[in-house]
């Protein structure tokens, strides 16, 4: 889990926020409202779809209590072609992985690449 800051062009209809993802970038534990200093915290964590909005890792990590929930499964980490670590995961047979590929194709190279 980190924190990335939406880099979202609005045109002013909404301000963008710091939020903290899973490595999947699916579920949203946290986030930093725009001008706060400390973060709101969820009692669960909540869906969020990416579909044209923008991230980039935030330069500040704020500090929680927040851990993230243990896979289920086999994981591994896949270094991807730019350097961006993966978790690539078998639970029963069905693969999944933490790239933006899987997430709009549902196969990627590296779930190949651990196969």
């Amino acid at each position: 889990m980190k924190w990335f800051a939406e880099t979202t062009d609005w045109k002013d209809f909404a301000p963008n926020h710091v939020y903290l993802l899973d490595d999947a970038k699916s579920k949203m534990f946290a986030y930093v409202p725009t001008g706060a200093t400390k973060p709101t915290v969820f009692k669960a964590p909540i869906r969020i779809d990416i579909r044209g909005r923008k991230f980039k890792l935030n330069p500040v990590q704020f500090d929680t209590d927040i851990q993230p929930p243990e896979p289920e499964g086999l994981v591994w980490e896949v270094a991807g072609s730019r350097g961006d670590i993966y978790k690539v995961t078998e639970v029963r047979g069905e693969y999944a992985c933490t790239c933006s590929g899987f997430r709009f194709r549902g196969d990627c190279k590296h779930i190949k690449q651990v196969q």
